[in-house]
């Protein structure tokens, strides 16, 4: 079973991951929805930066060291690069996913007791403002999808 650092530090990488797609799709938006979408890929990556600040902090607080280079966050990421420049409702429809999957692997730890309450605390105060953007993203798409708990592999 992994320890709570470990988990953190996963969680840590796809945040980094998740914000470096966000960014990126940011500068390639085009077409119709441009404005607000550009808008909304720029607030939620500064939302993922924030979250990631706060894990690496807890990670240290908690005596680990937080991963810290690209290659590391992309290894352990559980999201992919954003490797192509796809339209805008595939951008907000990717992004979402992205979103859900980093909700989806905080609750599923929390459901799993991994953490302890105030990192619980933290992690989902990350998830809780995640959640903010994920309902504008489903706005755009017209599609509401649910991230679904999932138990990590610990």
């Amino acid at each position: 079973m992994k320890n709570q650092t470990s988990i953190l530090n996963e969680l840590l990488a796809t945040l980094e991951v998740a914000y470096s797609n966000a960014k990126g799709r940011h500068w390639m938006v085009y077409g119709t929805p441009f404005r607000s979408l550009h808008l909304l890929l720029d607030d939620t990556a500064a939302t993922l930066r924030k979250g990631a600040d706060k894990m690496a902090e807890t990670i240290r607080v908690l005596d680990g060291i937080p991963l810290h280079t690209m290659t590391q966050f992309v290894d352990s990421s559980q999201i992919e690069e954003a490797l192509t420049i796809p339209d805008a409702l595939t951008i907000a429809r990717e992004m979402r996913d992205d979103l859900n999957e980093i909700v989806a692997m905080t609750h599923g730890g929390v459901d799993a007791k991994v953490f302890d309450p105030t990192t619980e605390n933290d992690v989902l105060n990350i998830t809780s403002e995640i959640r903010h953007w994920i309902l504008f993203f489903d706005g755009i798409i017209s599609n509401w999808t649910p991230a679904i708990p999932r138990i990590p592999e610990f």
